[in-house]
Parts: C-alpha cells; structure tokens; sequence
C-alpha cells in the first residue's frame, strides 16, 4: 500500500473537499430554482392526490400510525398531551382545551417529493453501486425521522407560545427546517458515504470508455 507524503494528502484532502463543496453548491442552486415553483407544485399535486381518492387511504391509515409516533416522542418529553385518531389535544393553563388536528397534507409527503428531485442530481456521479444505495437508505430514514421531529416541534411551539407562533412555525420554519435537512444530508453523503468508481470499474460500467496512454 502507497503511503502519501503529508503534501500529497493535504492536496488529496482540499480536492476531495473542493469536490463536496462544489457537489453541494450544485444541489443548493437545483433546490433555488426549485423553490419559486414549489407552491404552486404544491397545490397541484395536492388537487391531483385529492382528485384520484388517494389522500382517503392516507388520512385513514398513515395519519393514525403517524400521530401515535408523535405522541409517543412528546410523552417520552413529559408534554401533557393526548391523542386522537386525528388530533392531539392538551390542557391551557388558562383553562380549556387546544386541540391540533393533523390533516394529510400536513404527514410532509412533500418533503419527500423534493427529497427525490435532488437524488436526480446527487446520484448522477460515477460513484459505485453500494455507496449510492447506502446513500438512498440513510436518505429515506433521515427524511422519515426528520418529519417525525418537525410534527412533534410544531406541537411543542402550538403549547409553549400558543397558536399564532404555532401557525408561523408550521407555515415557514418547516420548509426551513426541510431545505437544511436536505443540505446537511447531501454534505454528509458527499463526504462520506458516496465513493467514486475506480478506473477499472468505470470502463467496466461503460465499455466505451478507454485508457488514452495505451
């Protein structure tokens, strides 16, 4: 095995990083570009789940399992609260009830759908096999656990600070907190999960390609 003099590893290193850094700088711009769009994306793919009857299945199967979850990591924290089939509801210190219903569109299905635009660019390197699919599990997994934390923190703002603040934080802070999940993701997959094909797997994959100084 070739050891690296300390100057050859320090120029391995800063073009390694180079590459990250470029790798994700390309999939910021593509979520940039994205976002303008993204409302509108939005509201029509919910009118088209809404017009072919699949947000039924979703509000009666996924919205319970879901809402159970989120119960459970707000009780593991000793928030005072119950759930419903699709509520969660808890006691005002003023006195009353404040319940939050949980709706289909808000299960974060579209995190998800921006999730998989960005594998069209983060995938589309010659990296090997294994790592790109090592890279699509801890994806889908961190997508899943993030949403599980962005329903339990809008429940957590909605009984701390009340409505209004809760209504702010679902609407803006969520898209926020999404995009850094998906920068933080794609950084930590360039830098250590996904590996480049060798040159032998490379001309392997692709026939076509030859080596020049032959």
């Amino acid at each position: 095995m070739t050891q690296l003099e300390p100057s050859d590893l320090r120029l391995k290193l800063l073009s390694q990083y180079k590459r990250t850094l470029a790798s994700v700088l390309t999939l910021a711009a593509v979520v940039l570009v994205i976002l303008p769009f993204w409302t509108t994306f939005q509201d029509a793919l919910t009118r088209l789940v809404m017009g072919v009857g699949w947000y039924r299945s979703l509000q009666d199967l996924v919205v319970p399992y879901e809402l159970r979850l989120v119960g459970s990591l707000l009780a593991t924290a000793g928030m005072p609260i119950r759930v419903g089939q699709a509520y969660i509801e808890w006691n005002k210190a003023s006195g009353g009830i404040e319940v939050i219903y949980l709706a289909w569109n808000c299960l974060g299905w579209q995190t998800a759908v921006l999730f998989v635009i960005t594998l069209f660019t983060g995938l589309a390197g010659r990296y090997t096999l294994l790592s790109k699919l090592e890279t699509l599990a801890i994806g889908i997994l961190g997508t899943y656990l993030v949403n599980l934390l962005r329903l339990a923190l809008v429940v957590v703002v909605y009984l701390a600070v009340g409505r209004p603040f809760g209504v702010v934080f679902h609407d803006y802070f969520s898209s926020l907190m999404t995009l850094g999940w998906l920068f933080l993701f794609w950084w930590f997959a360039f830098t250590f999960v996904l590996e480049a094909k060798s040159d032998s797997e490379a001309q392997h994959t692709n026939p076509r390609l030859v080596d020049l100084s032959q």
